[in-house]
């Protein structure tokens, strides 16, 4: 009798440890639950960053357009950015006086 108990203790032990092992590699394994949080994290990374560039290609399109077709959005992007002036413009620099 003493010896049926001693393997029902042993299988049980056997059973929780292969069971603790295949937990663990559940959880640090290869492709295990670390793993799938941290590809989780880069990919809510790598979409924030897309949406941040879909946003900028729209702004840039919008300008395209604008640069395309506005007179006036051309001559201001040219006095700005080019420093250049219009027809009949007149520059005035005011400069500080002294050697």
């Amino acid at each position: 009798m003493r010896f049926k108990g001693l393997k029902r203790g042993r299988k049980k032990l056997a059973l929780a440890a292969a069971v603790g092992v295949v937990l663990l590699y559940a959880l640090v394994g290869d492709k295990g639950l670390l793993d799938v949080l941290k590809l989780k994290s880069e990919r809510d990374g790598i979409v924030r960053f897309n949406r941040t560039l879909a946003a900028e290609n729209a702004e840039l399109e919008r300008e395209i357009a604008l640069l395309k077709t506005d007179d006036r959005y051309i001559g201001r992007v040219a006095r700005t950015e080019l420093g250049m002036i219009g027809k009949n413009e007149i520059i005035y620099r005011l400069g500080e006086s002294g050697p």
